[in-house]
């Protein structure tokens, strides 16, 4: 284990507590400056930071789950008193009496079960009813939502939640679409074009690099695919992609849903121009695309991932005022909201000509030497989403269990696991460190039945069951709360949603983000009228208005 990191030796005040080698670097703890020549001697960055800088170069491009140093943002984001933090759903003294003991004897243990949840071997049960586009827009959200760039995974002691800032917004509000605006991040957008009016600003979008036709193919199919000049997302010289949130092009078919989500906003530009809006074209569009992408995720998306009841309920309970104070909670963006690395496929139906292509392409085709996209790359969302078009093979999602896609197993080239076993225990183990209580005391805080020892094991192969009997049965009587809601997801819901405590982690937490945003469509007089049914707006009606489905 790394001695890099400490943790917990300052306030919660403290912006820096977090990351204590950074105060030394600021000259936070009274350090002397140097005199002139004087060598000065630095903090040595901690592993997380350290294995993230060599993960996020070109040649891999992989921001999801990345650390980085708080140095690196706006003073304002790290200092300030409202500075958006993460926290908890239950009480301290829950945590306290179910966490599991932080020493290396349950750090092994974990790193046991992380293993074993990434043995391709164990995976046996048949694909979902979820189209596997929700498998995205999962990750999509997500990103739109929480950002935590600094707890460490190797801490000797408990890390306060409380002390660790969230560098997104937590409000849906398309922030790692628009950025901060046209005023600020004008890179991201493309200004009015001669004649029109001056506020019709549209998201830049990018090119392809020829070769050959690709994407959706409409009523045609395979006839109807054109060679694509603009479907990627913008870039720079250097080939970055120039978007709100990086973690948005660690793949290509979030970075492709990505660009369907700056053909979306464009889309609705030309409509207001197209029918002689007068206000701010801009503000209209944004606040439409808002609004139309909320109504998705509550009744498309929410539904499908925490089942109807779960949502049902969160709209008549969960009670929150518009600008209150909110910390996003990490028994949500450390547990519940982690189930989606089991939805993912082996392989995907791309398009036409892309058919059956593995996991690892749809990693290695979002870098050099194939960007811009290829124009053959462009994906067919008729394949991911319920549009109505037919495709030869509809890509549906694998069920939510605790086996980590074996799709996952090789991305490095190792010839190994690595990489799952890494983010199954890296999940596992930032549970442990953050203090998060177990899924049975979870469960109780929150009014839902809990599982019994008999559930959690049923249908589990004997290694696994093995590892949670270890220490006098410990996992299975203190079960990680990741771990939990994965296992209660098969148990209760045959892995095509969450289960009970899952769902209602997940349902809730959405619906709190939207009852605190006053321009939410929970706070504002909305019906959505893009949808193909009246008063209803889907996912799959977001690509048709973005007109990335052919026609």
């Amino acid at each position: 284990m790394s001695t890099d990191t400490r943790s917990g030796a300052e306030s919660p005040e403290d912006a820096f507590a977090a990351q204590p080698f950074l105060r030394e670097q600021l000259g936070l703890n009274g350090t002397r400056e140097r005199s002139p020549g004087e060598k000065r001697q630095a903090p040595r960055l901690p592993v997380d930071i350290r294995a993230s800088l060599e993960l996020v170069r070109p040649d891999h491009g992989r921001f999801h789950g990345a650390k980085f140093s708080l140095g690196y943002f706006p003073a304002h984001d790290v200092f300030a008193s409202d500075a958006d933090k993460f926290g908890y759903l239950t009480k301290a003294k829950v945590r306290a009496a179910s966490r599991l003991p932080l020493d290396d004897a349950t750090r092994d243990l974990l790193t046991q079960l992380g293993n074993l949840m990434a043995n391709s071997g164990r995976e046996t049960a048949a694909d979902s009813a979820t189209p596997s586009g929700y498998t995205y827009v999962g990750q999509f959200v997500d990103h739109d939502i929480t950002l935590d760039v600094s707890s460490a995974l190797d801490s000797p002691a408990i890390v306060d939640a409380t002390i660790i800032n969230n560098m997104r917004s937590p409000m849906l509000d398309l922030d790692s679409v628009y950025g901060k605006g046209p005023a600020v991040d004008a890179f991201l957008y493309a200004a009015p074009a001669p004649g029109e009016p001056a506020s019709a600003f549209r998201m830049l979008l990018g090119t392809n690099l020829p070769s050959g036709p690709g994407g959706a193919g409409g009523a045609a199919g395979g006839g109807g695919m054109v060679a694509h000049t603009d479907f990627d997302v913008p870039r720079t010289s250097a080939l970055t992609a120039i978007i709100g949130d990086p973690r948005n092009n660690e793949n290509l078919i979030v970075s492709q849903l990505h660009h369907a989500m700056l053909r979306f906003h464009n889309a609705i530009v030309d409509q207001l121009i197209a029918s002689g809006f007068t206000g701010d074209i801009f503000v209209e569009a944004k606040r439409q695309a808002t609004l139309h992408y909320q109504w998705a995720v509550v009744h498309d998306f929410l539904p499908r991932i925490c089942g109807q009841a779960a949502v049902d309920d969160a709209l008549a309970n969960v009670k929150a005022k518009p600008n209150s104070r909110f910390q996003m909670p990490v028994e949500f963006s450390v547990a519940a909201y982690r189930f989606g690395h089991s939805m993912i496929r082996d392989e995907y139906w791309l398009n036409f000509e892309l058919r059956n292509k593995p996991m690892s392409d749809v990693f290695a085709f979002i870098h050099e030497p194939h960007l811009p996209v290829r124009s053959n790359w462009v994906v067919d969302f008729n394949a991911f989403f319920e549009t109505g078009f037919a495709v030869p093979v509809f890509n549906s999602a694998r069920k939510i269990d605790s086996v980590l896609a074996s799709a996952l197993e090789d991305l490095d080239g190792s010839g190994t696991n690595a990489l799952m076993s890494i983010l199954a225990t890296r999940n596992l183990l930032r549970g442990l460190v953050l203090g998060l209580p177990s899924g049975q005391a979870t469960a109780a805080a929150l009014g839902v039945p809990a599982l019994t020892t008999a559930q959690l094991i049923d249908g589990l192969p004997a290694d696994e069951v093995a590892v949670l009997q270890q220490q006098n049965g410990l996992l299975l009587e203190k079960t990680p709360l990741w771990y939990y809601v994965l296992r209660e997801a098969m148990v209760t819901s045959a892995g095509e949603h969450l289960g009970p405590l899952g769902g209602k982690i997940v349902a809730d937490t959405f619906v709190t983000l939207l009852r605190r945003d006053a321009l939410s469509m929970l706070n504002v007089s909305f019906i959505p009228t893009l949808g193909t049914a009246p008063g209803a707006f889907t996912f799959a009606d977001l690509v048709r208005v973005a007109d990335v489905i052919g026609a």
